[in-house]
């Protein structure tokens, strides 16, 4: 996604964008529609431009407990700095952009690859009381009970509890 120097000139207030979900796919992203909406607010100051952004981002996840794919739909904020101050860019901050006085348009794609992974959840669940799989037979226990039992080992405590009954 390009954002133009006339637009940030002339501030963005909320202004909605489309980005093609399709060119973050890889291996650990994947998405259920095709776009991520976007809202971008930029205003001129001393040092460059601020800009605040809202991503709505349509992941598609596979549980970790049962393996079904499910939809999350994460809405981030992220806020940052177009900017070519010396002294902001060398704090080595994230949230700084080096955007030249001579640059017309700024591609905001590597920056927003960054957002959408950091949104990704390391551990994906479907849903809170997830009971995952059989370990015996592999059924889906979200979906119903399965035939197997499970019979219960021998506790070695067990001997002390008789003895405590005693």
């Amino acid at each position: 996604m390009k954002l133009y120097r006339t637009e940030l000139d002339e501030g963005l207030s909320k202004k909605l964008f489309d980005i093609d979900a399709n060119q973050f796919l890889s291996d650990e992203l994947n998405f259920y529609e095709n776009t991520i909406k976007c809202e971008l607010s930029a205003e001129r100051s001393s040092n460059g431009y601020y800009v605040s952004s809202i991503l709505k981002i349509p992941f598609e996840q596979t549980c970790d407990k049962c393996l079904t794919n499910f939809h999350d739909l994460r809405t981030t904020k992220y806020n940052f700095l177009l900017t070519d101050y010396n002294e902001l860019l060398q704090n080595d901050s994230d949230d700084v952009l080096y955007f030249s006085q001579n640059d017309n348009e700024i591609d905001l794609n590597p920056l927003f690859r960054e957002f959408i992974f950091l949104e990704k959840q390391i551990k994906s669940i479907c849903r809170e009381d997830c009971q995952g799989l059989c370990p015996n037979c592999g059924t889906n226990l979200n979906e119903g009970n399965c035939a197997c039992s499970f019979e219960t080992k021998d506790n070695p405590w067990d001997a002390l509890k008789k003895l405590k009954g005693n």
